[in-house]
């Protein structure tokens, strides 16, 4: 971590200690429960729910050893549990930046990143989607803090910023970088720890955000850095603060599906290659080296509803994405290939898909 973030988050938890205001996260489940929400003993007698906030009364000995494991996995000094990705988005920027900071964003970062961006007091600047050079063109002209917001691998094209350079420009330009891996932690590097960890970046990364409703299987999110990145974040991310805890149940889920996740191997680029491989010359499609997605593109929201309805009707489960929510003329069917489709099942679709083009 560069030094003016580095102080700045140290600063603001020192003015917390002296005010007599630090919080830390304790456990109480030895004690009388006299401070949970859980008026009717609903979650206590059926196991369904924590009570509470986890700074009050829904922190569990099983949560915080979750995180501590996850770290570990990872190659991280530290995590912390938020209950969505999105949760996670718009309680981490916010918190970490100030009006003396300069955020500069990848121009199609998902709308969670956008909507923290928002509610930050930051200036911010989009910059054009994986080009490091424009970023780079940008950046000479701020100074003071500044954070860098992208995404490992992008869920509509399935592709990817250069790690070299985006790193590179990171540690000339004395930022900090702020990087998503919905889509990539899971299936990429050993065991699916995801890009940044498999490549040994995590610790060059400001925070490392890890969303677990795609290939995890769950809903929640961990996000990775330093101690002191995740103390500031128990004593300043709202959206932390004021979150219901996960239920026990909930936690020892993850945990089993962590441990799942660390012992299973998958076929999913193999099997992504096929159904490429199966496809007519004529097909247009997107796609990228670390994503499991791909994107035939078919210009015209009519043209592109007019074949998904005739997969489906054929079979195929898959939605059309159209405009506004990708560039006009950029409209596709975005497939997103599972470790549980078979190699027929693929190479069917992918003719289906020939006939109709």
């Amino acid at each position: 971590m560069h030094s003016e973030f580095h102080n700045f988050l140290k600063t603001k938890l020192d003015n917390r200690k002296q005010e007599g205001l630090y919080r830390n996260l304790s456990v109480y489940e030895h004690l009388i429960d006299f401070s949970s929400n859980d008026y009717l003993g609903i979650a206590l007698n059926n196991n369904s729910g924590s009570g509470g906030s986890r700074l009050i009364s829904g922190n569990s000995k099983e949560l915080m050893e979750l995180e501590s494991s996850f770290a570990n996995y990872v190659g991280a000094e530290a995590a912390l549990f938020f209950s969505s990705g999105y949760l996670a988005n718009v309680g981490v920027i916010p918190a970490i930046c100030d009006r003396n900071t300069t955020i500069f964003y990848d121009e199609l970062i998902h709308a969670s990143l956008r909507d923290g961006i928002r509610l930050s007091n930051a200036k911010s600047y989009s910059f054009k989607h994986n080009n490091i050079n424009d970023l780079e063109s940008k950046l000479v002209k701020h100074s003071g803090k500044k954070l860098i917001v992208t995404e490992v691998v992008f869920s509509m094209d399935g592709d990817s910023p250069d790690f070299n350079h985006l790193f590179k420009t990171v540690k000339d330009s004395y930022s900090e970088l702020l990087i998503d891996e919905a889509h990539s932690f899971g299936i990429v590097g050993p065991n699916g720890v995801g890009l940044m960890s498999s490549q040994n970046r995590i610790t060059s990364c400001l925070g490392t955000i890890y969303p677990l409703g795609k290939t995890f299987g769950l809903s929640g999110c961990f996000v990775v850095g330093s101690q002191l990145l995740i103390d500031y974040l128990i004593n300043f991310s709202r959206s932390f603060i004021y979150s219901t805890a996960p239920s026990k149940s909930h936690v020892l889920q993850m945990k089993k599906q962590l441990n799942e996740l660390s012992k299973k191997t998958h076929s999913v680029f193999k099997l992504k290659d096929l159904f490429i491989n199966n496809l007519d010359d004529k097909c247009s499609f997107v796609s990228g080296p670390y994503s499991s997605i791909v994107s035939i593109i078919i210009p015209g929201n009519e043209n592109v509803k007019l074949i998904e309805n005739k997969l489906m009707d054929s079979g195929f489960f898959i939605k059309a994405i159209l405009s506004p929510t990708v560039a006009e003329g950029k409209e596709r069917l975005r497939i997103c290939i599972h470790d549980f489709n078979n190699e027929s099942q693929l190479i069917s679709l992918a003719r289906k898909i020939n006939s109709l083009i």
